[in-house]
């Protein structure tokens, strides 16, 4: 598990050229070796945030509160790593005792600055090789200066000299007051290594968003993305009636997603032998790189560096459990994770579910196989029976046999409504929505339009293909015969934590996993409309049903105002 987040150099661009200023260095502090001070009445302005974040170098950072401690970070840090500071008075002493660390206070609106302020006026940069060298200070007001490290010439630095990453931004208003932000982010050095993350928050003005009462980072499931299971789920306009993102949005939560880079794979993609590898401690990587990125841009755009609770659904629920054990080994002030919200799965099976166990374990053998015979991608087909739904929804369906006596239309709901038909499943009544039956044959949906779901499947935003070794791996975990290094650090995590589940889905088979935590704040919340299992609230109704706003997502919204902050 140790591995699972890979330590990644943190590099900026240009920031620094914006938040340095180009005035001559008037006279050197006594007290400071190799450290220049200039008057403060200089300070310029920092470029407003969506300037600023087009000139970035992207990556995992260290965020430093205004309550928390400059030096934790300096200690916590690895060479080479960036350290931003948010606007506050820091009462304490530091040493740099790490090379090429780059220490950056943000300035904030109205002449909010980083100011040190110690008892005794020490500011040490340690001079031996290897320690202190070549650390950058940039924008910290230490005893009425700006202290500036000029050991290295920022222009120059080595640390600079790499190829800018990919890296796009676009903002569209959705409604009155609710904007979506994308960053498309670059993380590796490969074709494929992009994320899309996503924001969706009021705003007052352009670029202005309004204060905000809580803060959510949600991750998709399998063959989904952020706009697939979240922002549209099928409807074709996104409303806080509709939408689980635009009814946070709307009611003062901050709403951030990622798009996973195998979402992003090109469908006409033809040799997947990149994908070899792509296991699930690449995305919980990704997802809290993408989380840091997020509280910067927060912290910029006036919202604070506050670490974010984290949703994650179906798959995605193992991808959240792995960070948040990955987090418990870590420094405190190296976290991201506030909160965590899984929704519909869990990692592991109680005693009493051993059926469902083999059935995990009979499954990941499978894929496992598929794997070492080459095959790295698996690859969703599912959207045929919305398309055919779409084009011809009266005529008799082509994929299932004429003796079902089933249309197009109906095969597009039976796919949604008796999914434990088409599969093992761990819960035998498990479905994607709940439905509606005349002699044993769907007609429609009990809690929502079957237009969505029909439109979910025929018009997926996102790729195809999801690689083999993440199923092999959330399969392998709920086996709990091999070691794949999700669980490792469960039974440590301490963060408040909200399951939902569907009674219809895997619903009251996720609170297992939960009470294995070590949380004392944990709250399990089921839907169940009906008694008959098989009609009940379905695995994606949480996103998709038309009572969803007052089931699910009000539940959210209170937990999260309640959850804004961890003590």
């Amino acid at each position: 598990m140790k591995n699972l987040r890979k330590t990644t150099n943190r590099y900026v661009c240009h920031i620094l050229m914006i938040l340095i200023f180009f005035f001559a260095i008037s006279c050197n502090d006594p007290t400071e070796e190799n450290i220049n001070v200039i008057d403060y009445s200089l300070v310029e302005p920092a470029k407003p945030w969506q300037d600023l974040i087009n000139e970035f170098y992207l990556g995992s950072s260290i965020l430093v509160q205004k309550d928390n401690s400059i030096q934790d970070a300096l200690d916590a840090a690895q060479s080479g790593d960036i350290i931003y500071v948010e606007p506050g008075i820091y009462n304490e002493n530091i040493t740099i005792n790490k090379s090429d660390i780059i220490l950056i206070g943000i300035t904030g609106s109205e002449e909010a600055y980083v100011e040190l302020k110690n008892a005794n006026g020490v500011f040490n940069t340690i001079h031996k090789k290897g320690e202190g060298e070549n650390a950058e200070i940039v924008n910290i007001l230490y005893q009425n200066h700006t202290v500036i490290n000029t050991n290295s010439t920022i222009e120059s630095s080595a640390r600079f000299a790499k190829q800018r990453r990919h890296f796009k931004m676009s903002r569209d208003q959705l409604t009155n007051n609710v904007v979506h932000y994308k960053f498309e982010v670059g993380l590796g050095d490969g074709e494929f290594d992009v994320v899309r993350i996503h924001r969706l928050v009021q705003e007052s003005k352009p670029y202005r968003p309004n204060k905000t009462d809580g803060a959510i980072f949600m991750v998709h499931g399998a063959s989904q993305n952020f706009e697939d299971i979240f922002l549209y789920a099928g409807a074709e306009n996104a409303t806080p009636q509709t939408s689980s993102p635009m009814y946070l949005a709307s009611n003062g939560i901050d709403v951030w997603g990622i798009d996973l880079a195998w979402t992003l794979v090109p469908a006409s993609t033809t040799d997947f032998s990149f994908m070899e590898g792509w296991d699930i401690g690449r995305d919980v990587n990704h997802v809290l790189t993408s989380m840091s990125i997020a509280r910067l841009i927060r912290g910029l755009s006036g919202q604070g560096f506050g670490r974010m609770n984290l949703l994650g659904f179906s798959y995605s629920v193992s991808i959240m459990y792995a960070a948040a054990g990955l987090e418990t080994q870590q420094h405190r002030i190296l976290r991201d994770i506030n909160g965590i919200i899984p929704v519909e799965s869990m990692i592991k099976y109680a005693g009493e579910d051993e059926a469902a166990r083999l059935l995990a374990c009979a499954d990941a053998a499978g894929i496992k196989k598929i794997i070492e015979s080459g095959v790295y991608q698996n690859e969703s087909k599912i959207s045929g029976f919305g398309k055919l739904a779409t084009a011809a929804p009266d005529e008799p369906s082509v994929i299932f046999p004429p003796e079902f006596g089933m249309t197009n239309f109906q095969a597009a709901l039976f796919v949604g409504t008796n999914t434990y038909m088409l599969a093992p499943q761990p819960n035998p009544f498990l479905h994607f929505v709940g439905g509606e039956f005349e002699n044993n044959l769907p007609v429609g949906l009990a809690y929502s339009d079957p237009s969505r779901w029909i439109r979910l499947l025929a018009e997926p935003h996102a790729g195809p293909f999801i690689p083999e070794q993440v199923r092999y791996e959330f399969r392998a975990c709920l086996c709990d015969e091999e070691d794949v290094a999700i669980d490792e650090h469960l039974s440590e995590i301490k963060v408040p934590a909200l399951y939902i589940g569907a009674a219809g889905g895997f619903g009251a088979l996720g609170e297992h996993t939960t009470s294995l935590l070590s949380s004392t704040d944990v709250t399990n919340h089921i839907v169940s409309l009906n008694e008959n299992p098989a009609l009940d609230y379905g695995h994606a109704d949480p996103f998709m049903a038309d009572n969803a706003s007052e089931m699910v997502w009000e539940v959210i919204r209170q937990w999260l105002t309640s959850h804004k902050r961890t003590p």
